[in-house]
């Protein structure tokens, strides 16, 4: 029996936002690469079956127009938009809705930061950001990729931000650290499971600690998870779109 192994980029997505659904697109996104050709053996596909003319079948390696972009965000509001505004909807430093492509652009370049454009999770992929480059927030681990998507005004909507460290210390710290500043910028989170502390990410394998923040123009997900080789950190920070008074979810 072949044995898989899923590469650490396939890994660092199986931990973010979206759980059963991000992780089945994940799996499948890999096993469509040579390395996951064995993978896609044991689900009973194979290449010729699983790829058509137009590419996958499940539009993984297809870019969003902004008009798809737009109706998915609006799709995601529907489902995780909460009661309340914000007070405030911190993303990492930057401003939600007015930060530009150019402007992240320019703050990157300045910083020596490498940003690309990837083939999916977001619109750049701006890669190894210091913790240093986010002061007072109290971050102590570095952020391996940092996920962006712009609206069709090419302004920031959303920010996706994956750390990863041998050590659990330097997660747990920022994982607390960011609780806090969403926590008392924001408001209170909606749900929290864990506390992230070192001694509960020692704890075993896949082992994690959440907070959900649901606003009704902002929504943020902080997730840290054990991953056997290391414990990685997910930020994920999104402005939700502005909706009419009677589209709003009543309890």
């Amino acid at each position: 029996m072949t044995r898989i192994v899923l590469p650490r980029a396939v890994r660092r997505v199986l931990v973010s936002t979206v759980g059963v659904g991000v992780l089945f697109t994940a799996v499948m996104g890999f096993a469509h690469t040579p390395s996951g050709r064995p993978l896609l053996k044991w689900m009973g596909m194979s290449m010729p079956q699983a790829a058509s003319a137009a590419g996958c079948p499940l539009g993984y390696d297809v870019k969003q127009s902004p008009e798809q972009k737009e109706a998915a965000r609006m799709r995601f509001a529907a489902s995780y938009r909460g009661e309340s505004p914000a007070l405030a909807r911190p993303a990492l430093g930057f401003d939600l809705e007015q930060t530009t492509r150019e402007s992240l652009l320019a703050w990157a370049r300045a910083h020596g930061v490498k940003c690309s454009v990837p083939r999916s999770q977001g619109d750049l992929d701006c890669e190894e950001v210091p913790a240093e480059l986010f002061p007072g927030l109290n971050r102590q681990a570095a952020i391996r990729n940092l996920w962006v998507t712009f609206g069709a005004d090419d302004r920031l909507v959303a920010l996706v931000a994956v750390s990863r460290a041998v050590e659990p210390a330097p997660i747990s710290a920022t994982f607390r650290a960011a609780n806090a500043t969403l926590a008392t910028l924001a408001g209170p989170p909606m749900k929290q499971d864990g506390d992230g502390s070192v001694e509960e990410l020692r704890q075993g394998l896949l082992r994690q600690a959440s907070a959900e923040y649901r606003f009704q123009d902002f929504y943020a997900l902080t997730r840290v998870t054990n991953m056997g080789d290391g414990f990685v950190l997910t930020e994920e920070y999104r402005a939700l779109p502005k909706v009419a008074a009677r589209e709003l979810p009543s309890r």
